[in-house]
Order: structure tokens, then sequence, then C-alpha cells
């Protein structure tokens, strides 16, 4: 009996080790969001890729919160659809319109 009670907490917590693994990300590169002191609702939000070569680059003149899920997770979709492309794209405010903010 107590062989058997060993062996399913060893499968237990070999499933919950298993499980906790599964989390992956598939997103290439990083983004930076950048401000000065002096200027609070001015932020700049850089976008690179994965050869820290810099791909996209916008002024947001709203105060983003990156602590917010939100915020990081559509930083996050504009950085996987950035990555399709090769060329770096001009300022065509996809932080501003993702985030639905204003000027």
């Amino acid at each position: 009996m107590k062989k058997l009670i060993i062996t399913i907490c060893i499968l237990a917590f070999a499933a919950a080790a298993v499980q906790a693994q599964n989390k992956t990300t598939d997103v290439h590169g990083f983004w930076v969001v950048e401000h000065n002191v002096n200027l609070p609702r001015v932020q700049t939000v850089k976008f690179y890729n994965d050869s820290n070569k810099l791909i996209y680059e916008e002024t947001v003149y709203s105060k983003l919160n990156i602590q917010k899920k939100k915020t990081r997770l559509a930083l996050d979709q504009i950085l996987d659809r950035l990555n399709e492309r090769t060329a770096y794209i001009e300022n065509k405010n996809l932080v501003m319109l993702s985030l639905n903010l204003r000027n």
C-alpha cells in the first residue's frame, strides 16, 4: 500500500511538472517604451527583431501603462505583425490605432 501511494504521488508531481513546461510564447523580438521625465505624456515605443535591429518606432503623445495586460498584449500583437515584414516601416500610428489612443 505504501508503494502505491508513493507511486501515485510521484506520477502526480511529474504530471504537474509537464503541465508547467507547456507554456511557450512565439514572440520574436522585443519592444521598449521610452519616456522623458520632463515630458511625461510623450513616449516612444520601439520594436526590435531577434537580431536587435530596429524594425519600427512610434512616438505616442499619451501615457502608456505597460503594467496593464491589455497594453502588453497589444504591443506583442503589433510586434508579431511587424516580424512578418522585412523592411523598416515608417510611422503609421500602429500603437495609437491598436490601443485607441488620441493625440
